[in-house]
């Protein structure tokens, strides 16, 4: 099987008169996460679970999707009860049917992208519930809730905040994203699976579960 070469999107364009509160903002935050060589204890850690409904916000209000896994009950891993609140960052795997099938149609393959995701109680939104919302650097045409994911989280960018605006909110995430981005394109914090520099092991990501699952991995991004 071939690799699929690893391509990573351009920060944003901007404009000569106006820098946008992104890029002030960023300017005070470091723009990568961990050492050259790779995650330091206590990642990597894995999460898996079925997608769940969440808010709905991250479409509708920011524009940033992203899918809901449990942080509690059997399906909850052990570790999350535990775990900081705040920005995270790693891969994501799902088992997806190839572009132009459907669910039915068969022949899903376990596919792996970068992600950022968040967890915690989002203080903007002043949740009373603690969650866990991941957001996938691809986008996907298929309504995956319900089906599995799986989640090799490699560190922590920052810890949660309120902010004054919802455009401060969202600047704050393209930050993430980037420096997420920036993380994720060394060797030591990419998978072997993914890429031919990376180093990382990431067959947990991509194991088969049943007999006949393809398994393809790629880190294309939107």
């Amino acid at each position: 099987m071939s690799t699929p070469t690893t391509h990573y999107q351009s920060p944003e364009i901007i404009e000569e008169v106006h820098t946008p509160l992104y890029l002030q903002q960023a300017s005070s935050r470091p723009a990568l996460v961990g050492d050259p060589s790779g995650p330091s204890p206590p990642f990597p850690l894995l999460m898996s679970g079925r997608v769940l409904s969440g808010f709905g916000r991250g479409s509708k209000d920011l524009g940033i999707p992203t899918a809901n896994l449990p942080v509690d009950g059997p399906e909850a891993a052990s570790w999350i009860a535990d775990a900081k609140s705040g920005v995270y960052f790693g891969w994501a795997a799902l088992q997806l049917p190839d572009e132009g099938s459907t669910w039915e149609e068969g022949g899903k393959k376990w596919r792996v992208w970068p992600m950022v995701m968040s967890i915690g109680y989002n203080p903007f939104y002043k949740n009373t519930v603690r969650s866990a919302e991941v957001h996938v650097m691809r986008r996907i045409h298929f309504d995956f809730r319900g089906h599995e994911m799986r989640l090799m989280i490699l560190g922590y960018i920052r810890e949660e905040k309120d902010y004054p605006s919802m455009e401060a909110l969202i600047e704050d995430i393209k930050i993430d994203r980037d420096v997420a981005r920036r993380s994720l394109e060394r060797p030591g914090w990419m998978p072997r699976e993914v890429g031919p520099e990376g180093t990382l092991d990431g067959s947990w990501l991509v194991r088969p579960e049943e007999e006949g699952v393809e398994v393809e991995v790629k880190a294309k991004q939107a």
